[in-house]
């Protein structure tokens, strides 16, 4: 089974937003990793439901089954879970993530506390910062080695 972290943030006074994804096998082992600056967005929600769909995009061109998607993000955690429409702002991009995840076989969901998400956290700052997008297959970038094993023990 593989987990998987998602985090975003929302440049302040800008309509920029960093998405970061980690996976990670069951025994807590970096597989795979994405960053990327997002533009265009207008709430803390609508990044935060982007970085879902990222990762689900992520978990599904991988074809990884078993995979246990990891929030800091409440409100999308529920969002996800629901099985009527989100008729929401942020509902399309909500809908959209659902029906990708019909692709993935034995998918669940954990909310985790901001502190367990110090990795996804970096490297969405690290998008923000850089711009683009970056992916890393079984091999971490060295910025996140430092946090990748105090983010499995918190």
């Amino acid at each position: 089974m593989d987990d998987k972290e998602n985090n975003s943030i929302e440049k302040p006074g800008t309509t920029e937003g960093g998405v970061g994804v980690v996976v990670r096998d069951s025994t807590g082992k970096f597989v795979a990793g994405c960053a990327t600056k997002l533009t265009n967005v207008f709430s803390t929600p609508q990044v935060e439901a982007l970085a879902a769909r990222t990762g689900t995009i992520l978990a599904m061109e991988r074809g990884y089954q078993n995979v246990v998607f990891e929030s800091d993000a409440l409100q999308i955690f529920t969002a996800l879970r629901n099985h009527s429409i989100d008729r929401s702002v942020i509902g399309p991009v909500v809908e959209d993530t659902k029906s990708l995840l019909t692709q993935i076989t034995g998918e669940g969901f954990t909310h985790i506390r901001r502190t367990a998400n110090g990795v996804a956290h970096r490297l969405a700052r690290f998008a923000l910062h850089i711009g683009g997008s970056f992916y890393w297959l079984e091999e971490p970038p060295d910025f996140i080695s430092d946090i990748l094993y105090e983010d499995c023990n918190s």
